[in-house]
């Protein structure tokens, strides 16, 4: 008689308007800090920058926090200033275990361990009992080492469906039971409600490896019709695309400069005919990821495109001219100090640049590009190897 009650007790908490309002609230936060550390993350593998992958971290943690945040003056709001319900309970458990399975960095561990310290000191200072500390401080011990396991052997957890089932369990079991020891509720109804969390956060993982396939899909797709096949940097479409933005809003922005620079591999013909088509792409390659590299280790807001055949683009917006000069000419000359070793030869590749600011009586994307070109044919003519900039062309090493 007494569990028939309690099970009316705990359909009557889960069916209601208040926990579907938190589950659907708990749901969204979840999906945008998924896409979020998608693409967050994505993004730092690309840079490879260790000051931008701190920054993925930080921002990874703020967006844990504001969701609890939300999901407590959410409950605030709709229980009259309460927060002690299962529901609550659940919700912050949902987004702390997400952030533990999805997001990098030590603060996310760090995090779920705090966050229980928290909760129990909170429920100490608004007069619940010590009497059940020891519980706590086993339970606590527990969630650390499950953390810690965690930490060490992520890929062989995710990849383990009965170590991944365990984690949850342990996770989910030290939580509860931490919540148990300030706020006791009947065993019975702490063991469903563990049961609960757990059919709950297996249906949010199967839904975040859904999206994840998307997103993946998603990613590959845009690879394939914005990004160059054999260099990896943006393709002419994509140029095209960028062209038509940049020119309609720089053109209205006087006062910011946007600076285009194109060049292309010198002799690159020889490559092919004395070396074969396989050297060919290798330097075609080797000259696009160095320009790519150094652009972004330097920071210049630089976008390369691959224009066609062994010619380049580079679009540098809010930068002026004297600046994007300075910048080619300084990978320029770091590319011929080195050789590319391929198949057994030491080949020695060179550039030639033209570079221009868009200009207030260029009336279409077109004047400005066929000066642009003008130029790179300006310096070869000077003898290749060069960088020729508003029509003056600058004696090089």
């Amino acid at each position: 008689m007494q569990i028939d009650q309690h099970l009316v007790l705990f359909f009557e908490a889960i069916f209601n308007m208040k926990t579907v309002i938190i589950a659907f609230m708990t749901t969204g936060l979840i999906a945008l800090m998924s896409v979020g550390t998608y693409i967050l993350e994505h993004r730092a593998l690309k840079i490879r920058r260790r000051r931008f992958t701190w920054i993925v971290h930080v921002v990874e943690t703020a967006s844990v926090l504001l969701s609890m945040l939300i999901i407590r003056s959410t409950f605030y709001a709709i229980n009259d200033g309460s927060v002690l319900t299962w529901s609550y309970a659940t919700a912050q458990l949902t987004i702390l275990l997400f952030a533990l399975y999805t997001m990098w960095g030590p603060a996310i561990g760090m995090l779920n361990i705090i966050m229980p310290v928290f909760i129990y000191s909170q429920g100490i200072y608004l007069g619940s009992s010590w009497r059940y500390a020891p519980i706590f401080a086993v339970m606590v011990t527990l969630l650390i080492a499950g953390i810690v396991y965690f930490a060490w052997h992520r890929t062989e957890v995710m990849a383990s469906k009965w170590q991944y089932f365990l984690l949850q369990a342990i996770y989910g079991g030290t939580w509860w039971f931490i919540i148990w020891a300030i706020h006791p509720f009947n065993l019975f109804f702490t063991v469903l409600m563990l049961v609960i969390f757990m059919a709950y956060i297996g249906a949010l993982h199967r839904g975040i490896q859904w999206m994840s396939r998307v997103l993946e899909r998603y990613s590959a797709l845009s690879q394939q019709v914005n990004f160059d096949e054999l260099t990896g940097v943006r393709n002419r479409g994509n140029f095209d695309t960028v062209k038509a933005e940049v020119f309609e809003v720089y053109r209205k922005r006087t006062r910011n400069p946007i600076t285009m620079a194109m060049f292309d591999i010198d002799h690159f013909k020889q490559f092919n005919d004395l070396h074969g088509h396989t050297t060919g792409d290798a330097v075609l390659k080797y000259v696009a990821q160095h320009f790519e590299q150094e652009l972004l280790a330097q920071q210049t807001h630089g976008e390369l495109f691959r224009y066609g055949g062994e010619e380049f683009v580079v679009i540098f917006r809010s930068v002026a001219v004297t600046e994007a000069a300075a910048i080619v000419s300084s990978i320029r000359s770091d590319l011929q100090q080195r050789t590319l070793d391929f198949d057994g030869q030491a080949l020695h590749i060179t550039v030639s640049f033209g570079v221009s600011q868009l200009q207030p009586e260029d009336q279409t994307f077109s004047d400005w590009f066929a000066r642009v070109d003008h130029y790179l044919y300006q310096s070869k003519q000077a003898g290749r190897n060069r960088v020729t900039v508003e029509g003056k062309t600058l004696i090089t090493n």
